[in-house]
């Protein structure tokens, strides 16, 4: 890393930075003042920051010598480390520095519902608060004349995971003064006796309902408004999803009731 650039990474100012080089000029001006040396009053800013002074030199190049400067190749300098220098020439270097950051950043956490029948349907309560998380951030930045031009990720370390917010909705409603666990509107067909089984080994009756297992665990209790309570003790294979049948003791009262959508509250 050259002179210059030293200097402006010990936090020293601008003008501390150019006072041996001054003071170099001054010298040399006093001792060729016998002779007629043209001497300039120029400006010179470097990375924003500006000093003016006198210099004996002839072109950027001459003067960045003088001082036992040396730039990179990606320092950028105008007007040119070949132009002139006279009388209210602004020279503007720019130099180009690449650093390493370490930062510390904030992980959002997530959030899931957890459904329960301990609350009422509507009702909502957070069971686990969300934590953030941290992580710890390295990046590669570069800089010419001292603004950012790219900043990169290099390494990323997690120091602490975030917390996942759980927040517990209500399934339980009310009807006709019993409390259930929750209600779903199903579609139910009614059925009647077929000389078996049920799924569970019993014989159907009056209140026993077929249902799907992945909708409703076997041998849940419930209430379908219009049929009475009911019983999950059957399965079929036409019943998917939000279905069920409702089984009767007679052909005509299944028939009666047919196929028709209804709301089943279970316990």
């Amino acid at each position: 890393m050259n002179w210059l650039r030293k200097k402006i990474d010990e936090n020293r100012t601008f003008f501390k930075v150019l006072a041996a080089a001054i003071g170099c000029n001054l010298i040399l001006i006093g001792l060729l003042a016998a002779v007629s040396v043209s001497v300039k009053d120029i400006t010179v800013t470097v990375n924003g920051q500006t000093a003016q002074y006198k210099t004996i030199r002839n072109t950027v190049s001459d003067m960045l010598r003088g001082w036992d400067v040396t730039l990179d190749e990606e320092d950028v300098v105008k007007p040119g480390m070949n132009a002139a220098l006279k009388d209210g020439t602004d020279v503007k270097i720019d130099l180009f520095e690449v650093r390493k950051e370490t930062v510390t950043e904030a992980i959002d956490f997530k959030s899931k519902t957890e459904y329960t029948s301990d609350l009422m349907e509507g009702e909502t309560k957070v069971t686990t608060e969300g934590v953030k998380g941290e992580d710890k951030v390295t990046y590669e930045i570069t800089y010419l004349g001292g603004i950012v031009q790219t900043r990169k990720e290099i390494a990323r370390e997690t120091v602490s995971k975030p917390v996942t917010e759980v927040i517990a909705e209500g399934t339980a409603v009310s009807y006709d003064g019993v409390k259930y666990s929750r209600m779903i509107t199903v579609v139910a067909t009614g059925y009647t006796h077929t000389g078996n089984r049920t799924a569970t080994g019993t014989y159907p009756h009056r209140g026993t309902m077929a249902v799907d297992r992945g909708v409703i665990p076997m041998g849940s209790y419930g209430y379908v408004p219009g049929y009475g309570a009911v019983h999950a003790e059957d399965t079929g294979g036409a019943i998917k999803g939000n279905r069920i049948d409702l089984f009767f003791e007679t052909r005509g009262q299944a028939v009666s009731w047919g196929r028709r959508t209804v709301d089943l509250y279970i316990k």
